[in-house]
């Protein structure tokens, strides 16, 4: 079963092998090597931010994954910094941030990093177009991923512009089996809250993995079902045609004389 493209049922072609990778910074250029295009591409996008309002609040970190439609990380793939804003900023945070983001260390590195929002938005914007180089192709994953969009639509709109409107959101997934299949929502993998972006799209990928095996049916699972529902729909179409409707009416040997 693949996620992130408009197919399911087939195998991916096959990992993508990144041969050497290089990364280049300076003059706010984020300077990659492309390599091909990766297969039903799902953007997993964490972003840490100062508060949740979008309008106010500001992203300090973000880290980025690309993953196939199979849920497999492309190798050697990972995008992560933290942008510079000053202690008046910092000191601004709700209770919880302060909290959170002093104990992770994270105000430590978002005042002592040289990165403007501008440099990491061209950065991320540069990693992305190396595994999905077209765009409106990849689609921006993760949990409750909508809120990080919101920020994004702000301070990163070209990496937006870049991504399809869809999203994957494993959060949804999740809500959905805890009231269809409680028993079992019960026993999928929860977040270990460290409230780090890298950690979070780790975690992330690894419930919809979960959620995969678990609850949602593979290709496999699902063959007889697509089989006879593809002949019945295909049935169908012929009956509503204009010549079965014909035939139907007539029979095949009036039709056949009409067209003598």
């Amino acid at each position: 079963m693949l996620f992130g493209g408009f197919t399911t049922g087939t195998k991916c072609l096959g990992r993508i092998l990144v041969r050497n990778l290089s990364l280049y910074s300076g003059r706010n250029r984020y300077l990659v090597k492309r390599v091909m295009p990766v297969s039903n591409p799902l953007v997993w996008i964490d972003c840490e931010m100062t508060g949740l309002n979008h309008h106010t609040d500001r992203i300090i970190e973000v880290c980025c994954i690309v993953t196939d439609g199979d849920l497999e990380i492309v190798q050697d793939n990972c995008y992560e910094s933290v942008i510079h804003y000053d202690e008046s900023v910092m000191d601004s945070m709700n209770e919880w941030c302060i909290e959170h983001h002093g104990a992770s260390g994270l105000t430590k590195k978002v005042l002592e990093s040289d990165k403007s929002r501008e440099q990491v938005e061209q950065e991320l914007l540069e990693f992305i177009k190396k595994y999905v180089p077209d765009p409106r192709v990849g689609l921006l994953a993760g949990n409750s991923v909508h809120m990080d969009r919101l920020f994004m639509l702000k301070e990163f709109p070209k990496v937006i512009d870049h991504l399809f409107y869809r999203l994957v959101d494993v959060s949804s997934i999740m809500e959905v089996c805890s009231r269809h299949n409680p028993a079992l929502a019960r026993l999928a993998p929860r977040k270990k809250q460290t409230h780090t972006a890298k950690s979070d799209i780790l975690e992330s990928i690894e419930q919809l993995r979960w959620y995969r095996t678990h609850y949602l049916k593979s290709a496999q699972e699902t063959a007889d079902f697509v089989k006879e529902r593809t002949a019945e729909q295909s049935q169908e179409k012929r009956a509503n045609s204009p010549d079965s409707t014909d035939a139907t009416v007539e029979g095949p040997e009036l039709k056949k004389s009409r067209k003598l």
